[in-house]
């Protein structure tokens, strides 16, 4: 399964929008990357979109126990005096996981603009299937780290800890909670590689370079999920996640190890037994078409070039019969035998016209119960039988 994830733009996205986006597989290494609008996007089992982290605050709460009905109204309670607007007009999202004593981390952004982006790809029929933050909070404060993105006359600082991701732009570095001290100075320094000298310059310290679509790749591959609650996926981009989170446990995780393996072995089974079973019938196949061409030769010898036996018999038959004097089935003697005593008493036909093979007979009254007898009568004895308008026609054969 393949997986498209695309970075949101700061603004709402129109039409002309052009998203930096990479297209992945399970592996590590992406299938392709680039820039392009929706149009030129490449096709997807899944779409992730990336918010990215200027767009974003993080708080820390604790909630008590409730029904995940109340779980919005309580957020907006808990937030509402550390938020700068009124938290009807902002999307919440909870924490994978929860501490033990409710305590959790919350995602806050624009409620407006996200639900913008969603109905857009909704729209295009490319329904988003994960919505995820450029940046997870660190699992750990050993993976605290500062990244910075954007150009050379937009460049931004991210410092990434366990509370959430803060931005600043690089001229504010010193806003930055210890800056300068040597717990900071020691975070790992990460940077785009159009940005990459100017973080250095900054920082005064060697910067690690990432590029754009491994940092991309990355962000799908977190556990948060940012569209919640009134902003839940659509049922197309459930269904879809449902799909691509099952494929990626079954493909990846090392519990699924023996049921793959079984799986690939009753696969080969069966690709294996069919081609041996369609083997098997053609060679029958094979055996039965020479057995008929035997017998014709054998029966014919005359017959030197064989090129469809059954058709062949049929006619050197009909020569003998022919030369012998013998009627067939085809013939008008045997067929109007066949048609008198198949049709009701009383049934006296005004015309009848024949050639070999078939007889027009005209001038009988039969409804569709008597044609049904008639039909069947003259079944039995190889022949059929159809009513057209006031006309019986019956054929030797199968009547093609």
């Amino acid at each position: 399964m393949t997986t498209l994830t695309l970075a949101l733009p700061l603004s709402r996205p129109v039409v002309g929008t052009e998203f930096s986006y990479v297209l992945s597989g399970e592996g590590p290494v992406p299938l392709g990357h680039g820039t392009a609008p929706l149009a030129l996007l490449p096709r997807s089992d899944g779409l992730v979109l990336v918010v990215p982290a200027r767009l974003l605050s993080w708080h820390q709460v604790k909630l008590p126990p409730l029904s995940a009905s109340r779980v919005r109204a309580a957020l907006e309670g808990t937030l509402e005096d550390r938020l700068l607007d009124e938290p009807a007009s902002l999307a919440f999202a909870l924490a994978p996981r929860r501490g033990a004593d409710g305590t959790t981390l919350v995602a806050v952004c624009d409620k407006a603009g996200l639900r913008a982006a969603l109905q857009f790809f909704e729209l295009a029929q490319r329904p988003a299937t994960r919505v995820v933050p450029q940046f997870e909070p660190a699992s750990d404060p050993t993976q605290r780290r500062l990244v910075v993105t954007g150009t050379v006359e937009d460049a931004w600082i991210t410092l990434v800890d366990t509370h959430g991701s803060l931005c600043v732009p690089v001229g504010a570095a010193a806003v930055l909670t210890g800056h300068g001290t040597p717990e900071f100075d020691a975070l790992t320094l990460i940077a785009e590689p159009a940005v990459a000298a100017l973080a250095e310059q900054v920082f005064a310290r060697p910067a690690s370079i990432q590029e754009v679509e491994l940092a991309l790749l990355a962000s799908s591959r977190g556990a948060w999920e940012l569209a919640q609650f009134d902003l839940a996926l659509s049922s197309g981009g459930r269904m879809a996640r449902r799909w691509t989170s099952g494929w990626r446990q079954f493909a990846g995780t090392p519990a699924w190890r023996m049921a793959r393996w079984g799986l690939i072995g009753l696969l080969l089974a069966n690709l294996v037994g069919l081609n041996a079973w369609a083997w098997r019938q053609d060679t029958s196949l094979q055996a039965k078409r020479r057995q008929v061409k035997a017998l014709l030769s054998q029966t014919f010898p005359r017959v030197r070039t064989i090129v469809d036996a059954p058709v062949q018999m049929e006619r050197e038959v009909a020569l003998l019969r022919q030369a012998s004097g013998g009627l067939s089935a085809r013939d008008m003697e045997v067929m109007l035998g066949a048609i008198g005593g198949a049709l009701p008493s009383g049934q006296t036909p005004t015309s009848i016209e024949f050639s070999p093979g078939e007889a027009v007979i005209k001038g009988v009254a039969l409804d569709l119960s008597q044609v049904a007898l008639v039909s069947g009568k003259l079944a039995g004895l190889g022949y059929t039988a159809r009513l057209d308008g006031e006309r019986l026609v019956v054929r030797a054969g199968n009547g093609s």
